[in-house]
């Protein structure tokens, strides 16, 4: 049911993701859809929740590549940030359900909690780079964790916004570019991903 919901929104936007409307995306009676949700917005949290599993299997994937602590930051936000063309229609249904998210405090806390989660791995990364030398000794983790996770997550909402002006490839140029000044001249800088 996530996913014929998530089909729906990226094709005709959050508003048309009645239980009718998911009903006929799976080919199955109203009454069978509302067996599990009684209202639209379980639905939706429902539909939210099967959108961050997603993103966090393929962020585990993307990490899983091995080398230094740059490049697999680069490898994870790239899939933040939206970079991969296989998954358009993604970024415009997590923009509809952040949108959603500012009136709505439940998706607000699924929201927030996928925040937290992205803002503490990258804080983790950067702990690890100073303790292993490769970022410099100064660098405070909790400051860069939230500067980047902001930063990735402004070129997602560009990459929603303007597909035709910012390539996968740019994204994950301007995040390399990027991350090679926070690690500038300390095993970070230059790494490829």
């Amino acid at each position: 049911m996530a996913n014929a919901l998530l089909r729906v929104v990226a094709a005709e936007g959050l508003e048309a993701a009645s239980i009718p409307r998911i009903a006929r995306e799976l080919g199955a009676s109203t009454g069978l859809v509302q067996a599990y949700f009684r209202t639209k917005d379980e639905l939706l949290l429902f539909a939210a929740r099967h959108l961050g599993d997603l993103l966090r299997a393929r962020v585990a994937a993307a990490v899983e590549g091995g080398g230094g602590v740059k490049d697999r930051l680069l490898r994870g936000m790239s899939v933040i940030a939206g970079a991969d063309d296989e998954y358009p229609a993604e970024g415009r249904v997590w923009l509809a359900f952040l949108a959603r998210a500012t009136v709505h405090p439940a998706l607000r806390e699924e929201h927030l909690a996928g925040e937290r989660e992205i803002r503490e791995r990258c804080r983790l990364a950067f702990q690890a780079a100073r303790e292993t030398g490769e970022a410099p000794p100064g660098i405070d983790p909790e400051a860069e964790a939230r500067a980047l996770a902001a930063f990735a997550e402004g070129l997602a909402l560009q990459r929603v916004l303007e597909p035709d002006t910012l390539s996968g490839e740019e994204v994950r140029a301007r995040l390399r570019r990027y991350l090679d000044r926070v690690f500038a001249g300390y095993g970070g800088a230059g790494g490829t991903a």
